[in-house]
């Protein structure tokens, strides 16, 4: 039973603080708190909403606590009922709408999603359930000298629904974006961010002008001044979302309320009328921040997905160009085995042969050797492996075009070129051989000439590739020569791709392919841009960010 007891301690202990806190609280924001902005009822409901259920007893308790001592003090003014109606916890009869909306309206569907249309609801019935029970406490008090009106009771909810607005926002943005350990990181993010700079540096002046504009107009003109206070809240709200709302909103009303008084104890219909103003302009632009940061949220999933099925593509494509590699260093092996057993053969069956038969096995031998080592080549450049990338662009694909009749000239200029990543001097190498199939079977050329350029831009590593191919005057207008397409396709190793195909393998790095066609030359030109570099960026250390929910 004591270590029963023993374990107990902790909850009780929480327990109280809960009560403590939410009474010490509820004693800063209750001088501030009027009838037009109740911003204890926004406490309430973040209260309730932030705290699990199992700390709704001890906010309850805290809540009566705190109005215990006055609805004594007031008990003989206004009555015994209105003492206990006023005793009673506001906190508790938000409860059942709180709850059902969290735990069968899925208000927050995961620890990072808060559902907003569920929300406003909770909202709009937490405020009514408030407002009805203000309305019946007053009621109870005998000799109240003013009548309970449908004007005191929109004038009720409308102050409790505009601070639950303004102020419950703050606290599902904290639960939003809070990490353990990482709040100073967080507000440095914040502070260093693009909403906090706009919220200073633009809404903030803004308002001022504004509400100095409210200020000096006319008592009949100030509900459209007031409106047009909005102005600089549904600009940030556009360009970041709720977050935006919550931020602007709150100074937005702020202001407002400043400006307008509430005299005497019934409300006054300007005021009513202020206040249904920020009451929809609020729930509007809550609403709205929400679409849009659901909109962005969205395109970043889309850029996202796009961004790792680039990368997919990428791999895949480096997958296959290792592969191809091994086959060719294997071939490339197996070839140099045939000639040493080939060799071996013929040396031990020379002398029994006769020379015309020896010299045919000969010729056929290296005829057998050289098609294994052009397959080999073809697969992927031994020149390549051997002296770099330039070895195979003036090497591999000069060889073939000499083989079909074609002049060539390759030049490389530029920097950076060599240091780029593998996967762009892949790209490089096959988009040349598909660019220069593509001209051959397009175009009877007498001539093609290939010009590589590396450079930077905006720090970025990028490179272009531009291959032309050249016809005689006296050839032009001739067919292309039947069969040199698929020659060059089986000495480069090429798949002979279209044009819309040759675009798809560019944008792979980010780039963009273009195509110059004339009777006297084809040109085709295309910029790449070293993904590999841009990824390490990517992955570097950043600040902590709020999370956009």
């Amino acid at each position: 039973m004591v270590g029963t007891n023993y374990r107990t301690w902790p909850t009780w202990l929480t327990q109280v603080a809960v009560v403590v806190g939410y009474i010490a609280l509820f004693a800063v924001i209750r001088p501030f708190s009027d009838a037009h902005w109740s911003l204890t009822a926004g406490l309430r409901l973040s209260a309730l909403l932030l705290f699990p259920s199992r700390y709704w007893l001890a906010l309850a308790l805290g809540d009566a606590l705190y109005s215990s001592p006055q609805a004594i003090s007031c008990e003989a003014q206004y009555g015994l009922p209105w003492a206990i109606a006023y005793t009673f916890p506001l906190t508790a009869v938000a409860m059942p709408a709180v709850w059902w909306c969290k735990e069968k309206l899925s208000l927050f569907p995961s620890k990072r999603l808060v559902n907003f249309n569920t929300f406003i609801l909770c909202a709009i019935a937490s405020s009514a359930c408030w407002s009805l029970f203000d309305i019946a406490d007053l009621w109870v008090i005998p000799h109240r000298g003013y009548e309970i009106t449908p004007l005191l009771f929109g004038s009720m909810f409308v102050g409790s629904f505009v601070a639950v607005l303004t102020i419950t926002p703050w606290a599902i943005m904290a639960r939003l974006g809070h990490r353990t350990g990482t709040l100073k990181a967080g507000l440095r993010a914040f502070i260093r961010g693009s909403l906090f700079f706009d919220a200073a540096l633009v809404v903030l002046p803004a308002l001022l002008i504004l509400s100095w504009l409210t200020y000096r107009a006319s008592e009949a003109n100030k509900p459209i001044w007031a409106l047009f206070m909005f102005a600089p809240c549904v600009w940030l709200t556009v360009r970041h979302g709720w977050r935006a709302t919550v931020i602007a909103g709150s100074m937005t009303v702020a202001s407002i309320c400043l400006l307008f008084t509430w005299d005497g104890n019934l409300p006054d219909t300007e005021v009513v009328q202020v206040q249904a103003i920020i009451a929809f302009a609020i729930t509007c632009l809550i609403a709205m921040g929400a679409r849009i940061t659901a909109m962005h949220e969205l395109d970043e999933i889309e850029k996202t997905n796009a961004r790792q099925a680039m990368q997919l593509a990428r791999q895949s494509m480096i997958i296959s160009e290792m592969r191809l590699k091994q086959a060719s260093e294997t071939l490339e092996q197996v070839c140099g085995e045939m000639q040493l057993n080939q060799n071996r053969l013929l040396n031990r069956f020379r002398l029994m042969l006769p020379v015309n038969e020896s010299l045919d096995f000969t010729r056929r031998a290296s005829s057998t050797q050289e098609k294994v080592y052009q397959l080999a080549d073809a697969m992927h450049p031994i020149a390549w492996r051997r002296r770099g990338l330039i070895a195979a662009l003036r090497e591999t694909i000069g060889r073939a075009l000499d083989e079909v009749g074609v002049a060539y000239q390759c030049k490389v200029m530029g920097r950076g070129l060599s240091l780029a990543g593998k996967n762009l001097h892949t790209m490089i190498y096959r988009l040349a051989c598909e660019s220069v199939v593509y001209i051959g079977g397009s175009l009877h050329c007498t001539s093609m000439r290939l010009l590589i350029r590396g450079g930077y831009i905006d720090g970025q590593r990028v490179v272009i590739l531009r291959v032309e191919g050249f016809v005689e005057e006296a050839l032009q207008g001739a067919y292309p020569l039947d069969g040199q397409k698929s020659q060059l396709a089986s000495k480069l190793g090429a798949s002979k791709l279209t044009l819309h195909q040759l675009r798809d393998n560019a944008r792979l790095f980010n780039g963009e392919l273009h195509v110059r066609a004339t009777a006297q030359k084809i040109r085709i030109t295309a910029l790449l841009i070293d993904t590999e570099q841009k990824e390490r960026e990517r992955h570097a250390p950043s600040p902590f960010s709020l999370w956009a929910g």
